[in-house]
């Protein structure tokens, strides 16, 4: 069955129903430890019980009807070990002995570089780093930004949350600048944080993004369009892959592409990623300056990927096809000999806290373009920000509005000077 908004709507309600699961997933069905073609409802937990330890109420059904075709179903383990797993040719690792070169000051900017920032307020909790994934037009001004998460631009240990969710604390972002490797210095700015796509606690969610205004001078516009790694791989810029491009993903066997700041230029050559499922799932956002200060929201429609290799256990999959700083990374997709860009990435999932990430899931690139107004960066002609004279409003309280339109101009909500 394809993708459709009934298998979207149908998962979400599964995961309300059986609040339980880590994770459900419209993707492919394992059988003996081996990830097969078999199109299948997947439900991720903790651990798998016996029928005899579970109550009827989380009893998984052996299929899931919708639109009066059965869709068979599956239950892993996510997140603890299992034989599932191994490790890649050890090519696919040189990152966690040798320092990748996106984590190293590099012009012009391209995608996959390291980025880093700090909030202009005493509130921050430090330096966060990160991934700008792709360099984009922000379709409001037609001027160049780079794309990153939410979460990567807000200083931490913050998270941009809309401004009246409750137990948020200050995250206002005004003033934030972005510099091009960790070592945050003000000779290697690139840009400041422009605006965000606002987290909700109390619906779906499918943007972690975020915009950075970008500096004339560290852009080529004959380059930048670029991913660091895959010039030779990439020569020319990249369109945005389209909605029914993204829901025929589960019908193809696509090779997957990424670059970030943690694990590098990862795809080409003998390690592939590869397409594993739209998810839906909980994932802990901070609210605060505390860092324990979490809350579970859910994120909705994601597309899910995994890495293996010809030297893999068939069905098996390797190790690491993201991990922490990767966030904001691009994710790329070759179809039929066309790559364009297909996702921004932003969470993986391991066997246990703390152990190398075993899944990757990205924002379709139709919820980032929709939800950020951007559009492809093709080298055409664009204008850049005044990055030190953003035009700005201030309302009081704590508004619910993401976007409000003042003489003509739209403002973009930046968070809050209040608690």
């Amino acid at each position: 069955m394809a993708y459709t908004q009934e298998i979207k709507d149908e998962i979400r309600n599964l995961l309300i129903k059986y609040p339980n699961a880590n994770i459900v997933k419209y993707g492919y069905k394992t059988k003996n430890g081996i990830r097969t073609g078999e199109k299948s409802i997947v439900f991720g937990f903790d651990e798998k019980k016996p029928l005899s330890e579970l109550n009827e109420s989380e009893i998984i059904p052996n299929s899931v009807n919708i639109k009066n075709e059965d869709i068979v179903t599956d239950v892993i383990v996510e997140q603890k070990p299992q034989p599932l797993y191994e490790f890649c040719p050890s090519s696919f690792y040189t990152w966690q002995n040798t320092t990748p070169p996106q984590r190293n000051f590099q012009r012009p900017l391209k995608g996959g570089l390291e980025i880093s920032n700090q909030s202009s307020s005493s509130l921050s909790g430090g330096i966060i780093i990160g991934t700008m994934g792709f360099i984009a037009v922000d379709n409001e001004t037609n001027s160049l930004v780079g794309v990153t998460n939410n979460h990567v631009a807000i200083a931490p240990p913050r998270t941009g949350f809309i401004a009246n969710e409750p137990n948020r604390a200050v995250d206002n972002c005004l003033g934030n600048n972005v510099s091009q490797d960790a070592s945050y210095s003000s000779s290697k700015r690139i840009g400041k944080v422009k605006r965000y796509k606002p987290i909700y606690g109390n619906v779906n969610n499918y943007t972690d993004g975020a915009l950075i205004s970008l500096k004339e001078s560290e852009v080529n516009l004959n380059e930048s369009y670029k991913f660091y790694g895959f010039e030779s791989d990439i020569t020319g810029p990249l369109d945005f892959a389209t909605t029914a491009e993204i829901d025929s993903l589960i019908d193809n066997n696509y090779e997957f592409y990424s670059v970030g700041r943690t694990t590098s230029a990862k795809g080409f050559g003998e390690t592939k990623l590869l397409f594993d499922g739209y998810s839906t799932f909980p994932i802990a956002y901070s609210l605060g300056i505390n860092e324990n200060n979490l809350k579970y929201v859910i994120f909705a429609d994601s597309i899910s990927y995994i890495a293996s290799a010809s030297t893999t256990t068939p069905g098996d999959v390797c190790y690491s096809p993201i991990e922490g700083g990767d966030s904001g990374s691009g994710l790329l997709v070759n179809i039929n000999g066309t790559i364009k860009i297909v996702g921004l990435s932003f969470a993986g999932a391991g066997q246990c806290d703390g152990c190398l990430k075993v899944i990757a899931h990205a924002n379709r690139i139709d919820r980032v373009a929709e939800d950020l107004n951007i559009s492809p960066f093709t080298g055409q002609a664009v204008n850049f920000s005044d990055i030190d004279n953003p035009l700005v409003h201030y309302e009081p309280g704590l508004s619910s509005d993401e976007t409000k339109v003042i003489n003509g101009k739209t403002y973009y909500q930046l968070g809050s000077l209040e608690v």
